[in-house]
């Protein structure tokens, strides 16, 4: 029976600090306010219509792993972050806002494959349109869900809510 090897120690915050300035010398104008959050957490911002640039950069860096995507209402605006694995166990979170009145982002699903699901998950639920994206069909609705009915937004309302149905 093989002993089971300690967790690796989290690396110091050298570590978190060394990619916060990798990445804002690599890539100035294509990622703002990078900054260390945590152990082993990074997060930036990029202008909506320079993601693909973003993370094509990002992955070139290293970050070669796209591990999850979320959605985000942030009342005015919706954010998409999007959760890379970066070097040395450091997750690196990009973020890119879209106005509520016109959520639109460039599909990053032929950089990364896997984000075709999240990005149809994230339409489903928020309505964040993902131009280029190939398989646009619901992921988590259903066929005849309601056009422009997104459960995730904080000012969507479930059909008949407020009303008390008894048998």
């Amino acid at each position: 029976m093989s002993a089971v090897p300690p967790p690796a120690a989290p690396p110091a915050p050298a570590a978190e600090d060394a990619l916060v300035a990798q990445v804002q010398g690599a890539l100035p104008g294509l990622v703002s306010e990078v900054r260390r959050t945590g152990v082993r957490r990074v997060t930036a911002r990029a202008p909506p219509e320079r993601i693909r640039d973003a993370v094509s950069g990002l992955r070139a860096l290293g970050c070669r792993h796209l591990s999850a995507m979320s959605g985000l209402d942030l009342g005015e605006r919706l954010e998409v972050l999007y959760h890379l694995s970066a070097p040395h166990g450091i997750v690196l979170s990009l973020r890119a806002a879209v106005p509520r009145t016109a959520p639109h982002l460039p599909t990053i699903s032929d950089l990364f494959p896997v984000t075709g699901i999240y990005e149809r998950e994230i339409h489903d639920l928020f309505g964040i349109e993902f131009d280029g994206l190939k398989d646009t069909r619901p992921l988590l609705l259903y066929e005849d869900w309601p056009k422009g009915q997104y459960p995730l937004r904080k000012d969507w309302k479930p059909a008949g809510a407020g009303e008390v149905k008894h048998a």
